[in-house]
């Protein structure tokens, strides 16, 4: 079905949707059928639908009018200015023959637009600044997009664009990361060429396959290097990743007393196999693109492209929980050495049997030399080194304790260089909106 249709109806009252005037000298009347059509952003953006009237911008009137649809009174030749689309339907649509009998032509459009989002652009191509709102919210803006694709309607709109855009980004800045998806759609039809490469990038680092479209007409080739660059990151995040598992199992960064290497392969196990329970916190708490969760294990067996349902994001987080459980476990075990050490009782010089070097020998089980009365003892000139019940500690150089066998192995290097995957993302380049000469790539 044409994206507009001119029709003849039997009388220009027969549809009782709420009419309103964009033009009051209107030759064409502007059909908007009922549209149940939403944008399922993940997100609960409030709405501000004031396109139709500066008084009406509750939420109440935009669902009234989704419900019921919309008449437009407008010019016919500001549509035909504006759209080429309406200029081709004018001129060979035999228009003269479906004037109605309140001399208008009446023009329906095809279902699935958004009834306060025609309002704004026709409320835009007539001039009517002052009914034009200043703020659109992220869906909203996302449903101006798709009237502005299906009837080529940028150059009438693009200074609102701008605006609409500029008020968004600055009252909520995360809205890239949160919902990357509507804003490749948007960025591609209002020509925003940095945003459409932060968006697609985003996109690329969380996604888990090729990304759900959200109802707008993405292009397919849009999602096919989106998903090209996604699969592009993972081959590189999983290549470290697998040379570390490799390198823990086979023995090669064995700790020398401590066991870091197992404890360290041990926990990137459980992380990256992804048991039941990692499988549930990661689909509460890793943002993606797709209707999949990536629930296959990163291991066994090992990931190949095209690596269905499962993303950067993802691989990242099993990876960064691993090394914060291989971290715990440290400081358990550091802080449990540790209290072992203050608990090893020290006997002090003055209490030892034999006594120290003087006139006479000291009673057994008496406190030795230097010992005026059972109470307080005479700290002698040179005194006798502490004697450790731990005979590997000794005190170091800085005034600290030292072993006797320094503790080496090689896990300092692979969580060094795990923790460093994150970092790709921000390499992922995204997409370039148009080529050198001006015109797009999509």
């Amino acid at each position: 079905m044409d994206s507009v249709e001119i029709v003849v109806v039997a009388s220009p009252f027969a549809n009782l949707a709420p009419l309103y005037e964009a033009d009051s000298d209107a030759d064409a009347l502007l059909i908007v059928p009922p549209s149940n059509n939403t944008i399922a952003l993940r997100s609960e953006l409030p709405s501000h639908p004031n396109g139709i009237d500066s008084e009406q911008n509750g939420r109440g009137a935009a669902t009234g009018v989704l419900q019921t649809g919309l008449r437009i009174k407008a010019s016919s030749k500001h549509l035909a200015l504006a759209s080429r689309v309406f200029r081709n339907k004018l001129q060979f649509g035999n228009a003269r023959a479906a004037r109605q009998s309140d001399g208008r032509i009446h023009l329906r459009l095809a279902e699935g637009f958004h009834p306060t989002a025609v309002s704004i652009v026709i409320n835009a191509i007539h001039g009517r600044g002052s009914k034009v709102p200043r703020n659109v919210d992220l869906e909203m803006l996302a449903h101006i997009a798709l009237f502005v694709d299906r009837f080529q309607l940028l150059d009438a709109v693009e200074v609102y664009a701008d605006r609409w855009i500029s008020n968004l980004e600055h009252s909520d800045p995360d809205t890239f990361s949160r919902d990357p998806i509507p804003w490749i759609y948007i960025s591609h039809v209002f020509r925003q060429g940095d945003i459409f490469k932060e968006a697609t990038k985003l996109a690329a680092a969380q996604s888990s396959g090729p990304i759900s479209t959200l109802g707008l007409p993405i292009k397919e080739k849009i999602i096919h290097h989106i998903d090209a660059q996604r699969q592009a990151l993972l081959g590189r995040a999983l290549a470290p990743l697998h040379q570390a598992v490799d390198t823990l199992v086979s023995g090669a960064a064995a700790c020398s007393s401590h066991h870091c290497d197992s404890l360290l392969l041990g926990e990137l196990i459980k992380s990256l196999q992804g048991g039941d329970h990692e499988r549930g916190r990661e689909h509460e708490t890793t943002t993606t693109t797709t209707t999949t969760t990536a629930t296959a294990g990163l291991i066994w067996p090992r990931p190949a492209r095209p690596f269905p349902g499962l993303g950067f994001a993802s691989v990242v987080g099993r990876v960064d929980r691993g090394l914060a459980a291989y971290r715990r476990a440290v400081e358990a075990r550091e802080e449990a050495e540790r209290q072992r050490r203050q608990s090893v009782e020290v006997e002090p010089w003055y209490m030892k049997k034999g006594g120290g070097p003087g006139p006479g020998p000291s009673t057994p089980g008496r406190p030795g030399w230097g010992v005026v009365s059972d109470r307080l003892p005479v700290t002698p000139a040179a005194s006798p080194e502490p004697v450790y019940a731990n005979p590997r500690q000794e005190p170091g150089s800085d005034g600290g304790e030292r072993h006797h066998h320094d503790h080496w192995c090689g896990t300092a290097g692979i969580v060094a260089a795990l923790g460093e995957l994150r970092r790709l993302g921000d390499e992922v380049e995204g997409l370039v909106l148009e080529g050198r000469l001006g015109y797009l790539q999509y």
